[in-house]
């Protein structure tokens, strides 16, 4: 056997894929434990609020059904545990707040390892024509519609203390979050369902005249100026605006 070959039954064995006759048993299950240790350990670092949501024993029990199912493809830990949202959503389908908060939870490690971006300056903040003008957002910029307090419940687990009760969101209140980075630190912010629309239209490549029909359906010709600009303006304080681009 050549030492690719040994290797791979090598690495089969560790990670429970079989050939684990062809080693030392006991030595074996040191490497396998070791193996298993360090990607559940990975998983409660990413998902530090998820695990003080569920506690350690539930936890500990999803963590091990991921690893069982999901092996490492990259070369960092830190790209481990991509899929564990899915995990949790299908694991507790009648508790969205387990599955957004473990959502959040990776969605701000993301973004604390992302690209590096200066965001628009708001001097710079001009266009021949609006209508036609697409926003480039950074590229660290992540949203989704969130079923549950999972924002409430996050921030409360990180000031330590106490998290609200699980419930759903009102129709008119926080139906969304995105999380970006600003600098070397991560944000995250809640957004109405209005923003939620307007910054999916966005993503998607709409210009700022469509994003404006769109509030205008939904608020009504009378206030869509001083809605748009009031979302303009809070997209570019809070630096998610990477630069305008003529449609």
């Amino acid at each position: 056997m050549n030492l690719d070959a040994l290797q791979r039954r090598f690495a089969s064995a560790v990670t429970g894929g079989g050939h684990p006759d062809d080693f030392e048993a006991r030595g074996m299950r040191v490497y396998a434990n070791n193996y298993r240790g360090q990607l559940v350990t990975a998983l409660r670092d990413t998902y530090a609020k998820t695990r003080l949501w569920l506690g350690d024993d539930d936890f500990d029990a999803a963590a091990g059904r991921y690893v069982d199912s999901h092996a490492p493809s990259s070369w960092t830990l830190d790209a481990y545990g991509r899929l564990f949202p899915d995990m949790l959503e299908a694991d507790y389908p009648d508790d969205p707040d387990v599955s957004e908060l473990a959502w959040l939870d990776s969605a701000l490690r993301d973004a604390f390892s992302g690209p590096d971006a200066e965001a628009i300056d708001p001097a710079m903040l001009t266009a021949d024509d609006w209508d036609a003008v697409e926003f480039v957002f950074v590229p660290t910029l992540r949203f989704r519609s969130m079923r549950s307090h999972a924002v409430a419940i996050w921030k409360a687990l990180a000031d330590e203390t106490m998290p609200p009760a699980p419930m759903r969101p009102d129709d008119q209140g926080e139906n969304g979050v995105r999380v970006w980075r600003r600098g070397l630190s991560p944000q995250f912010a809640s957004m109405d369902a209005h923003e939620c629309a307007c910054l999916d239209l966005a993503l998607a490549g709409a210009t700022f005249g469509e994003i404006c029909a769109l509030l205008v359906r939904r608020h009504g010709p009378t206030s869509v100026a001083a809605e748009a600009g009031a979302l303009l303006r809070t997209w570019v304080a809070d630096g998610l605006i990477l630069r305008l681009r003529q449609g």
